[in-house]
């Protein structure tokens, strides 16, 4: 996942909970609900994602899990995010306050508020300026801790990039977008350093479990009353997801399983055995032939560059100006490009040419697809300097054969990393020396 990626969710994630968790705040008792190695979690940290999650799931209308449970699995959260802090640590991983000043005017650009209207919502919603700021420093630092021992480990061979091309054309992959399947499992662990012994009585253990779930019409109740706390076993509730949102052992293993039929198998991994149903499929029907195609967008744009002297403030100001002027039609997108774009596209007045998904630098690209055809952006930052982009037109193509690569390489790594990365999770869970007090 892009580090920009991670930042930019993270606005959304502090400012949802904040609201509920002030009213909670003062009432909570702080006391220690669990030690990491030789960090502490505390019940005014639980409290305040709890408060998170709850409005979450009011919020998308979904039913809360049991209280219990769900105090449980928050915690397991936020023991996993200790201790990928504590190994940051020990990497020398920093994020340093230039750096976290930068990726915060980048955060703030994006939610389309002015630096003092961010920091009254944030006091409004009951957090401190400085409290968001170091929880922002956490979220980078885990990005990049992630990106060092898991995304950068991800590899895709030529051959499987083969493999998926000619699936595609073989139409055993559903037309991606069109198609979704729903997916539960229970995952018996096996750590990392296990020896041969402990992996064979884990399989027996799957075996079973795997005949049982068999034989349960309710798997996923079934799957909560296996997964109890100290017995190896998680149940994972996927939901819906395209077949490129998820590990590829997973694609493979449910192809030709219909809706509410079991795995008949089990599957092994890094994590250990899974036991997987197919709760529910929906969408269109796989295609007998199916050619790669993508939205390729039409853009120009504006580019201000960081220069020494010049606020980011001072740039956004002269960016609204210009997109004043552009929307009373004192002067056009084309003409404002060409006198102040501070980059290669002035000349023929900002215009970018066709870009397919992957080109641009993330925080580009996501604002870009957000705008209507001809609309144009706010200020956008990026690290090239402050942008206004302008969509002129969008088309769906069909890839040629290196750009089919590209984009089965792009697909296939992102199906890698989500294992990759839970088995990275399973493997420092299993090493850090974790104690839970009562959390009730």
């Amino acid at each position: 996942m892009k580090l920009a990626n991670i930042i930019f969710c993270a606005l959304g994630f502090t400012f949802l909970g904040n609201a509920v968790y002030a009213q909670k705040q003062n009432q909570a008792i702080d006391q220690v609900v669990a030690v990491v190695d030789t960090s502490l979690i505390t019940k005014i940290e639980l409290e305040r994602r709890v408060a998170l999650i709850e409005k979450q799931f009011k919020t998308a209308n979904r039913q809360l899990p049991p209280a219990a449970e769900l105090r449980k699995q928050i915690l397991e959260r936020l023991i996993s995010e200790q201790i990928q802090q504590n190994i940051a640590k020990e990497q020398g991983i920093r994020v340093s306050d230039a750096e976290l000043e930068r990726i915060l005017a980048n955060v703030i650009g994006q939610s389309k508020l002015s630096s003092a209207e961010f920091k009254a919502k944030l006091e409004k919603d009951g957090m401190s300026f400085n409290r968001y700021k170091e929880d922002l420093r956490r979220e980078v630092i885990a990005a990049r801790l992630r990106e060092r021992e898991v995304d950068a480990r991800v590899r895709v061979s030529e051959a499987e990039i083969d493999n998926y091309i000619a699936e595609k054309n073989r139409g055993k992959i559903a037309q991606e977008g069109n198609s979704e399947i729903y997916l539960a499992q229970l995952v018996i662990s096996v750590p990392g350093n296990a020896s041969q012994a402990d992996i064979a009585v884990a399989r027996e253990k799957a075996e079973g479990l795997l005949k049982q779930a068999s034989a349960e019409k309710d798997f996923l109740g079934f799957s909560k009353k296996v997964a109890v706390t100290g017995s190896g076993i998680r149940s994972e509730d996927l939901g819906y997801r395209t077949l490129d949102r998820l590990p590829q052992l997973l694609v493979d293993a449910a192809n030709n399983i219909s809706a509410n039929q079991m795995v008949p198998r089990l599957l092994q991994s890094g994590a250990g055995f899974h036991i997987v149903k197919v709760m529910d499929r929906k969408g269109a029907a796989v295609a007998s032939s199916v050619d790669i195609t993508i939205t390729q967008t039409q853009a120009r744009h504006i580019l201000l560059k960081h220069r020494s002297g010049v606020t980011d403030q001072e740039a956004q100001r002269r960016l609204n100006s210009f997109k004043e002027q552009i929307k009373t039609k004192v002067s056009d997108f084309s003409q404002m490009a060409k006198k102040y774009s501070e980059d290669g596209s002035a000349p023929g007045g900002g215009a970018l040419g066709w870009m397919s998904p992957g080109e641009l630098v993330p925080e580009f690209e996501q604002a870009m697809n957000r705008l209507n055809i001809n609309e144009v952006s706010e200020p956008v930052r990026t690290e090239f300097g402050w942008h206004l982009i302008q969509v002129i037109e969008r088309r769906n193509t069909k890839l040629s054969s290196d750009k089919q690569r590209d984009y089965a390489r792009a697909a296939l790594r992102e199906r890698k990393l989500d294992q990759a990365y839970e088995d990275w999770i399973r493997q420092i869970r299993d090493g850090a020396t974790v104690e839970i007090r009562s959390i009730d």
